[in-house]
């Protein structure tokens, strides 16, 4: 899970075409959602589980924000 993640991250900051920016941003939230059907507890001390929470949020961080960047204003 953890690779997935990480690699569409890294599409996501070098992608520049709003389409495929957008797609990613949402795939953010369906690659979020994967992390707790497979982490079912934020209390976890595993230090993978909290460093794909935290690839995660970034992610999703990421993702949101660069969406709005390309999509803002072309319309």
């Amino acid at each position: 899970m953890d690779i997935i993640t990480w690699a569409l991250l890294i599409a996501i900051l070098m992608i520049k075409q709003p389409i495929i920016v957008a797609f990613l941003a949402f795939s953010s939230l369906i690659t979020i959602m994967l992390h707790f059907n497979i982490f079912e507890d934020t209390r976890d001390t595993n230090p993978l589980t909290r460093i794909d929470l935290g690839v995660q949020v970034v992610f999703i961080l990421v993702g949101v924000v660069k969406a709005f960047i390309y999509g803002g204003g072309r319309y």
